[in-house]
């Protein structure tokens, strides 16, 4: 059996010493103040309420017909595959 010894640690190794990151809390990293408008309650968005609507039953209804016709579509092509593997393992 034969081992593996490398023939030199110089070439094989190198340790690279990595500097703490400055506290972001203090400011920017270029130094300059923080931008006015960044804080949380800031939202680039304008208000979207208006877009809004309530949510009738019949959206619910027919939220909920597509939603069973896509899980049976997808019943339907998992099954498909798993037939048409069954046949060309048999083939």
């Amino acid at each position: 059996m034969i081992s593996y010894r490398p023939e030199s640690n110089a070439d094989h190794g190198r340790i690279i010493q990595f500097r703490p990151r400055i506290d972001m809390s203090r400011g920017s990293r270029s130094g300059n103040a923080p931008i006015d408008n960044a804080g949380p309650e800031y939202s680039p968005v304008p208000d979207l309420a208006k877009y809004e609507c309530p949510e009738s039953d019949d959206d619910y209804r027919h939220r909920m017909i597509v939603n069973a016709i896509a899980a049976a579509f997808t019943s339907v092509l998992i099954l498909a595959g798993v037939w048409l593997a069954n046949m060309m393992a048999h083939a």
